[in-house]
């Protein structure tokens, strides 16, 4: 059996962090069989699936009661050069409802404005399952990957009963700590823990974002709490 590629896992690697890190996605609906593209906010539900929070006011919405099919880009934000030679993945599949207050909980971590309206009548949250992936790492980086490459299977019911601790466990660790694990130490942002998954750990300053991967999945809070202390030594 062949290993796989250096290329092939920085590939995975950027996708499953664009999954993470995005916080908005031009997403592409069906209106009478034409394209329509509209801007939404994203987060990532536990094994990294995009998660929506739709008003059934938006045109978008009322497509989808129709058609359920989307295509949906997640592109790198920000950074120096040309945006054509950052990393993006467009996603494929079917929307549909997600039940549940901890995909709420996740949605509004990660997008905190969106107290403002989360809990209206209007409101629902939707989860894109993932059907089929275009993934595109820059020039000459345009890498064939499957759903099973990007997404993290596995029974996350115990992380997430055990979040909120292991997320006051984080952020007790300071600072200085927290901005080593974002990348930016010496910087001035102020970063705090924003949700985890068994693959890693998601932080925020502002309106940016970083992410903390694990070498292997940690579905047990123990082993989570572990796997981040390797990388705080």
């Amino acid at each position: 059996m062949n290993e796989p590629s250096s290329a092939f896992e920085a590939a995975r690697r950027d996708g499953k962090r664009l999954m993470r890190l995005a916080r908005t996605g031009a997403l592409a609906t069906l209106d009478d069989g034409k394209p329509l593209t509209t801007l939404v906010g994203v987060a990532s539900d536990w094994d990294g699936s995009p998660l929506f929070l739709m008003s059934d006011l938006a045109r978008h919405t009322k497509l989808l009661a129709l058609d359920a099919r989307v295509s949906l880009l997640l592109t790198s934000e920000g950074g120096r050069g040309d945006p054509l030679n950052q990393p993006r993945v467009t996603l494929n599949g079917v929307v549909r409802r997600r039940e549940g207050r901890d995909g709420r909980v996740r949605y509004v971590q990660r997008n905190p404005k969106a107290k403002l309206y989360v809990d209206f009548a209007d409101f629902s949250l939707r989860r894109l399952d993932v059907e089929s992936v275009h993934f595109n790492g820059g020039f000459g980086r345009a890498d064939l990957l499957t759903p099973a490459d990007l997404l993290t299977p596995g029974d996350a019911s115990a992380l997430e009963a055990a979040e909120p601790e292991l997320l006051d466990r984080v952020a007790a660790l300071g600072d200085a700590t927290l901005a080593k694990l974002a990348g930016q130490d010496g910087g001035r942002r102020v970063w705090r823990p924003v949700g985890l998954d068994a693959e890693g750990l998601d932080l925020q300053a502002g309106s940016e974002v970083a992410r903390v991967d694990f070498d292997a999945p940690a579905f047990d809070p123990s082993a989570w709490q572990t796997a981040l202390e390797r990388l705080t030594g």
